[in-house]
């Protein structure tokens, strides 16, 4: 009988048109939207790093122990693990060659090596601090090392050693980058889609409760298991959602090419549980509200409600509300389905995400402890 309920809701909510638009044409539709306003801003986000074309001239003067300069910025072209390499090399004859180049905008800065290194920016920039920060970081190991090798030479292998654990350190730690700041309003769209599972429980709850239809009436009178048939209506509506997700997962990654900077499998798992939010609550509001006209008003202002406060339609009010009143961002299904993700792309599986993880499926279980005992209880006087 389970089965035979789970496949004929499949097909039940198949051929609803309100499913069809709302839970999966409008999250596409949102998304295009917020591409074309946010395309060329997350494309070319000033926060993604870029590879610097930098100049470099030898003098005559050049001691050896600038010489080894030249390592480091041959060091600084290669690629990195993110396929960017820091430094992009051209070698110039003269101070007045490489500063038309920079004027040219050919190059953003020019070091000259000799008996010292000189570093020449056009303005001020990320780009200069940049090139300002190696010649620093190369003086300062550089003498680190030359007073280690006059003073204490037997330990000039442990200093060599530590500074390099010192710079793996770095490069391991190092946040992700290649996630723009514009996806957080993506990651709101998909924790809004979730929520849009709330309307499928009520729809569900709506044939089999004798309280609120015909069809209702004839169910409870059936043989039937009430809370198996509930069950069985509640795992369609959840794969259907599941469904939805993943392709607005899939439109967002593969079509208009913007990286969640996680696995994809990562991103359905947060969804598929916020779905499970969903769907429960939904659950819960069908069970209290007997009018019907309730059943879609107070399901749609739960899934906005919750999205506008996760930062959907105004990305800062989280910042807001972590300040003045943070409870409500560890309550708000929509804010922790946005905070897993975010925190998954940023700084990978923290103890946050986990625990963002841990709060989705305690909502999801007590929601559906709270439907069962309400829905178990009810009797009629008659049908």
């Amino acid at each position: 009988m389970f089965g035979r309920i789970f496949y004929y809701k499949i097909k039940e909510l198949m051929r609803s048109y309100w499913l069809i638009g709302w839970n999966f044409l409008f999250p596409l539709v949102l998304a295009t939207a917020f591409y074309l306003g946010f395309g060329r801003m997350m494309t070319d986000d000033p926060e993604f790093f870029h590879t610097i074309p930098v100049g470099y001239i030898v003098s005559e003067d050049v001691t050896e122990e600038n010489a080894a300069f030249l390592d480091v910025l041959a060091e600084l072209t290669k690629e990195r693990e993110d396929d960017v390499a820091v430094l992009k090399t051209t070698e110039y004859d003269d101070r007045e060659a490489a500063i038309a180049a920079m004027n040219a905008n050919r190059i953003s800065g020019i070091y000259i090596i000799g008996a010292d290194i000189e570093t020449i920016v056009a303005k001020n920039s990320i780009s200069a601090s940049t090139l300002n920060q190696i010649v620093r970081t190369y003086e300062n190991h550089a003498t680190t090392l030359i007073n280690i090798a006059k003073d204490h030479p037997e330990s000039l292998q442990k200093a060599m050693d530590l500074l390099s654990e010192e710079n793996t350190y770095i490069k391991e730690h190092t946040f992700q980058r290649e996630t723009s700041a514009y996806m957080q309003y993506f990651y709101a769209l998909l924790a809004m889609t979730a929520l849009f599972s709330s309307w499928i429980s009520t729809v569900i709850l709506e044939g089999i409760c004798a309280n609120k239809s015909e069809s209702g009436k004839r169910f409870e009178v059936s043989g039937a298991g009430k809370l198996s048939s509930i069950g069985a209506g509640l795992l369609a509506g959840l794969l259907l959602q599941c469904l939805s997700n993943t392709v607005v997962i899939c439109y967002i990654e593969y079509v208009l090419k913007l990286s969640f900077g996680m696995p994809i499998w990562c991103v359905m798992l947060v969804t598929t549980l916020g779905s499970g939010v969903g769907i429960s609550v939904g659950c819960l509001m069908g069970s209290l509200i007997k009018n019907p006209a309730l059943l879609v008003v107070v399901p749609l202002a739960f899934s906005m409600v919750c999205s506008f406060f996760s930062g959907l339609m105004w990305g800062n009010i989280k910042q807001i509300l972590e300040y003045h009143c943070p409870i409500v961002n560890r309550i708000n299904p929509a804010a922790l389905v946005t905070d897993c993700l975010y925190i998954r792309s940023t700084y990978g599986a923290t103890p946050m995400y986990y625990q963002n993880l841990v709060i989705l499926a305690a909502i999801t279980v007590g929601a559906m402890l709270l439907s069962s005992l309400i829905l178990r209880r009810r009797n009629y006087v008659s049908l």
